[in-house]
């Protein structure tokens, strides 16, 4: 253990006549860092914590910009903590980790609050620049609190000490409350994409006042923190053969690479990979569609999270929805149902297949037009990965692994994926689940301080791909429109 924030102890030399080195030179001096930082409100008690204690010193340190260190906390018997959080656009994770130990305390999800602004990034931008700035960052941060909190309390601990957060590139510059409004257009500027350390006083985050926080570096426009902190979790940045890392949710990331370079790009993934999937579309909780199997005489066979009645349909169980109904012929390459096959139903929104009938007669139904839309992601996803590896001159045979992580990419059965076509024809043992490796390389970095030079060396080796003005992506995207694509050749691996 290597953590972010770490205890230290030290003997001082006490002052004489001969020796009248200030109280704060002698703490840098013992501790062998004449550049340690010691806050304000640390340096006022200082002088009756080394006489009160007869010069012996005892805290936590942690590091801050330059590659310093600085004191977060003197006294005795401080254990350290440390909380991982993953800004989702839909969804931010928390997870409170004892940093003495590395176990996790205790975790907590909740709704990003910013979605009443928009469902979409694009949405929220632009809700931005016509004013909304301070709304979306205010809101952001009460979230962000009542996650530190909630998890303060499950743990019974007093403070955080410590926080790494991992977000897209907007959704840091909504964090810091920085304006938005060169990310959406050409040539698709952020203001920054290493924010690095910040204070919590800066932020009015409620974590340890002389606490540090981490904000992972950006790569682009559209490729943010959270891709960097995947890249530490799945370990692509130390591979030997090319690997590729999707992270699927309300946006798509890809990144592509070797321990030599990595080349990454962001695509939408857009409302049919989240919970905006469908009118019965909803969270990933229990109640929630996951899993859908269709038999010979067409019997739907659901299973839900939790075991609990059906309620919704998560993207994970949109995607086993497709294929299955693609299995079982009930609908075609195109995607569009055939009537007169059990379950499909016709009423004012149009064709629909019924996945579940109340006693009461409602219906759980999912639309020829929602199918539609789930095509088109599915499409625009494997289209990007299609760009991402021709770009740097890669067949899909070259791809030693594919990692899946994010919303949609964690659970997702890999039969279900290639049947639909959102990857190559590959062996399953090529496919690799990482549950949120965003939150997971969050933690590694709480865990291991060390990993702070691995980022530096991974920001060297990404190129950014801008895929909006891409010529090659519209050229591929309509054949991938279809189950599993017109042309079965590009899915040869």
């Amino acid at each position: 253990m290597n953590p972010l924030v770490w205890k230290f102890s030290a003997l001082l030399n006490a002052p004489s006549l001969t020796d009248n080195t200030s109280d704060a030179a002698r703490v840098k001096a013992a501790l062998g860092q004449p550049h340690l930082h010691i806050p304000l409100s640390i340096l006022r008690a200082l002088p009756s914590i080394l006489r009160n204690n007869d010069y012996s010193l005892t805290g936590l340190l942690a590091p801050v910009s330059g590659g310093y260190n600085r004191i977060v906390f003197l006294g005795q018997h401080q254990r350290a903590y440390g909380v991982a959080l993953d800004i989702g656009s839909t969804n931010i994770w928390g997870e409170l980790i004892d940093l003495d130990t590395g176990l996790v305390l205790s975790k907590h999800v909740m709704t990003n609050p910013q979605t009443r602004y928009g469902a979409d990034i694009l949405t929220r931008m632009f809700y931005s620049m016509q004013g909304g700035a301070v709304e979306l960052h205010d809101c952001l941060i009460e979230a962000i609190n009542t996650i530190i909190n909630s998890l303060r309390v499950d743990a019974a601990i007093a403070a955080v000490h410590a926080l790494v957060v991992a977000a897209n590139t907007t959704m840091t510059h909504f964090l810091l409350n920085l304006p938005v409004n060169n990310i959406p257009t050409s040539p698709y500027i952020p203001v920054v994409n290493a924010p690095g350390f910040q204070s919590p006083a800066s932020l009015a985050i409620d974590i340890h006042p002389e606490g540090v926080i981490y904000l992972f570096p950006n790569s682009g426009s559209y490729v943010g923190g959270d891709i960097v902190s995947g890249i530490i979790a799945s370990g692509i940045y130390k591979a030997e053969a090319p690997c590729v890392l999707l992270d699927i949710g309300t946006n798509v990331e890809i990144a592509v690479g070797t321990k030599d370079w990595i080349l990454v790009g962001a695509g939408a993934g857009g409302p049919a990979f989240d919970e905006g999937i469908s009118g019965i579309g909803g969270r990933a909780a229990d109640g929630a569609i996951c899993d859908v199997s269709i038999d010979s005489t067409h019997t739907v066979k659901l299973q839900t999270i939790g075991g609990a009645p059906p309620e919704r349909i998560c993207g994970t169980g949109m995607v086993s929805l497709i294929a299955s109904l693609y299995e079982a012929g009930i609908i075609g390459q195109n995607g569009a149902l055939i009537a007169g096959k059990k379950n499909v139903v016709t009423d004012a929104q149009g064709p629909g297949f019924r996945l579940y009938e109340y006693d009461n007669g409602r219906q759980l139904v999912v639309y020829q037009t929602e199918i539609n839309n789930f095509l088109l992601s599915k499409a625009a996803m494997f289209t990007l990965l299609c760009v991402m590896t021709s770009t740097v001159g890669l067949s899909f045979s070259e791809i030693d692994k594919f990692i899946l992580t994010g919303a949609l990419g964690t659970h997702i059965k890999a039969k279900d994926v290639k049947t639909l076509g959102l990857l190559p024809d590959v062996s399953e043992d090529r496919i690799v689940h990482i549950e949120n490796a965003s939150l997971t390389g969050a933690g590694q970095l709480l865990r291991d301080r060390r990993l702070l030079d691995d980022i530096s060396v991974i920001t060297d080796l990404i190129t950014y791909k801008e895929m909006n003005e891409d010529i090659g992506f519209m050229n591929e995207l309509q054949g991938a429109m279809f189950i599993p694509h017109t042309d079965m050749a590009r899915l040869k691996a």
